[in-house]
């Protein structure tokens, strides 16, 4: 570990980065913990934080027309305080265990994993005091009293350019017809292929183009898609659409990060590895993850809204919807799914995409607007997105195509001292590419709301009433 001072003489710390080049030719990197706990410290920069003050009022409310549903139905799931926290991101990464490299607080559905089936959401148990079943899930929020500097993993970063991740298909499929074994095995080993040749193009780009990830992704995503449609009719049934995303996993960047010794070679046969596992479990108390250390900040309140839609009557959301709000990496993809999301309390006609440092009292909050407009067929997409839509911020109308739903809000409180806000020792779980970027706050949701709750909710926002 280095030590330097900023101008002020308070010690920064900079965690070590050792780079070296593994067996197979591919840049890794080992972190070396600047605490001595054998974990990477978390990384942020005090530029990330903004007295809410200083942020001038932006929230834009469209006037309600006369066929508007303005009513508001909330729900009381609670704020975790069973302790459900997972790397898993079942609604972004469908079967890939560990996927999000970060770890989410959920409430509602208690049986929801990253290979959790339909019929294991609506068996489930859940926190929500109305018996919703449905799943929220966001990023936790941790405390690091030491001082952090994000420049040796922004450095890292810049020497490896991550593999891809794709959700393992093999593993989803029902049981597939003798007749079509053969195109589906021949489907699956064209899978395999794109995303091997993905794969490649990346690791030759060595990190050198930034925007190489969304290009090749993108891409990959349309091609898996057109092959999953093949499988899907070949078997006639299954819901395969939501399995066409991959990611880009740095595990690399955490090669030889462990908190306990390295077992003694072996002779015997290597296992294979889980499908599709991007990290190992979250380690000790505090359920660490690789750059992502410190004590998880519990929230004060939780509060989940439906909301009405100011220019229509709304329609019940379907069953087993799955939506998404902001973009876990908008570093590498692009700005354009992020969502400005925080603010501090008493402060709510105003958000930014900096971490906010509150006056005396008040506390920080994240507030999580989802998009309340759907296209009346389609409970997932190959994007996780494409199925929905935002309204438009200034009327309220929902696009061409689309019809409102009940509108989600989600608002998670928080008490953090002002030393530590001050200090910039609060930051979010996020991706290692992100360093902890206030601008990567995202939420997921799946509804599993039974039929008529959603049918209550629905006619609760259209005849304008507040109900719960």
């Amino acid at each position: 570990m280095r030590t330097r001072y900023r101008g002020n003489g308070k010690p920064v710390r900079i965690v070590a980065a050792v780079v070296a080049l593994a067996a197979a030719g591919v840049l890794t990197v080992t972190f070396v913990s600047g605490g001595g706990k054998g974990s990477a410290d978390a990384a942020t920069s005090l530029t990330d934080y903004v007295p809410i003050q200083r942020v001038q009022p932006n929230v834009v409310r469209p006037a309600p027309g006369p066929a508007a549903s303005r009513g508001r139905f909330t729900v009381d799931c609670g704020t975790n305080r069973i302790g459900k926290f997972s790397p898993d991101n079942p609604v972004a990464q469908p079967g890939i265990r560990n996927g999000a490299e970060h770890l989410h607080d959920f409430v509602g559905n208690i049986a929801i994993t990253a290979t959790s089936s339909d019929a294991d959401l609506e068996a489930s148990g859940t926190t929500c005091r109305n018996g919703d079943r449905s799943s929220y899930f966001w990023p936790v929020v941790r405390i690091d009293h030491s001082v952090r500097d994000g420049e040796a993993v922004r450095q890292a970063l810049a020497a490896t350019s991550g593999a891809v991740v794709c959700p393992s298909v093999r593993d989803r499929l029902p049981a597939v017809p003798a007749g079509a074994r053969t195109v589906v095995d021949r489907k699956l080993a064209e899978l395999d292929q794109l995303t091997a040749a993905a794969g490649r193009r990346l690791q030759a780009s060595r990190g050198a183009d930034p925007t190489l990830n969304n290009e090749v992704l993108g891409r990959l995503r349309e091609r898996r898609a057109a092959v999953l449609v093949t499988i899907g009719n070949a078997i006639r049934g299954g819901h395969l659409v939501s399995l066409a995303d991959c990611d880009v996993s740095y595990d690399g960047i955490h090669a030889g990060h462990t908190a306990a010794p390295s077992p003694a070679p072996s002779t015997a046969p290597a296992s294979p590895a889980p499908s599709g596992s991007a990290l190992p479990e979250p380690q000790g108390r505090n359920r660490e993850l690789p750059n992502n250390t410190g004590g998880i900040v519990r929230p004060s309140s939780v509060l989940i809204e439906y909301r009405g839609n100011a220019t229509a009557q709304v329609v019940p959301m379907p069953r087993l919807l799955r939506a998404l709000t902001g973009d876990a990496k908008p570093t590498s993809r692009g700005p354009a799914n992020a969502r400005a999301a925080w603010t501090c309390s008493g402060f709510g006609d105003r958000l930014t995409d900096k971490y906010p440092i509150c006056p005396a009292g008040r506390q920080v909050q994240r507030v999580h607007d989802f998009p309340g407009c759907w296209d009346g067929k389609n409970v997932d997409s190959a994007n996780h997105r494409s199925h929905v839509a935002f309204a438009d911020q200034t009327t309220g109308a929902c696009p061409a195509g689309f019809v409102a739903i009940p509108q989600l809000r989600v608002t998670i409180s928080y008490r953090i001292s002002r030393a530590e806000q001050l200090r910039g020792q609060y930051a979010l779980d996020s991706f290692p590419e992100e360093n902890h970027n206030p601008f990567s706050d995202h939420d997921d949701f799946v509804n599993v709301n039974s039929t008529r709750t959603m049918q209550r909710i629905a006619t609760c926002l259209n005849q304008g009433r507040n109900c719960a």
